[in-house]
């Protein structure tokens, strides 16, 4: 978390500092590339069902484990390294796309693992959520905090408006 100018006093623009500038381009494409997933389950529900209850149920499988684990997750949260809640949850994340990957390519019958995998990948989501709130303040100074949280929230609508 260094300035650009040791001597200078510290910038209270996020995007002055580098390891800023990485973890907002990481909050930016994960938030994407979890939009394009998004999309592209909703399909492959849809076309193997062709019932529209069940597109809901794509965004029930990806959201309940966040409503039922919000206590859980902001605990962790705050009692364990949230580098490698991240990183662990990236990881599952990664499984759970290589999983619904191949389940599709398969030529997959039912769609019950779909969401099966959905509820996991949900889970994962729900432990990197908080953790990843509050990285930002580990990263930048507290005089470019602010600016921070307010680029974090515009990475995360921009990713989901091109997404």
């Amino acid at each position: 978390m260094t300035s650009p100018d040791p001597a200078a006093a510290p910038s209270p623009l996020a995007f002055t500092y580098r390891n800023y500038r990485f973890f907002w381009l990481a909050v930016a494409l994960a938030s994407f590339a979890a939009q394009i997933m998004s999309i592209a389950v909703a399909l492959d529900v849809y076309l193997l069902t062709r019932n529209p209850f069940d597109l809901g149920l794509v965004g029930l499988a990806l959201f309940l484990p966040a409503l039922c684990l919000v206590l859980v997750t902001g605990l962790a949260a705050d009692r364990f390294k949230r580098r490698w809640i991240m990183a662990i949850g990236g990881m599952v994340e990664i499984g759970a796309a290589l999983t619904l990957l191949l389940m599709s390519a398969s030529g997959l019958t039912q769609v019950w693992p779909v969401f099966v995998v959905l509820v996991v990948l949900g889970t994962a989501r729900a432990f990197m959520s908080p953790a990843s709130s509050s990285l930002a303040p580990n990263v930048v100074p507290r005089e470019a905090l602010a600016s921070a949280i307010a680029l974090n929230a515009s990475a995360w609508q921009l990713a989901n408006i091109l997404g």
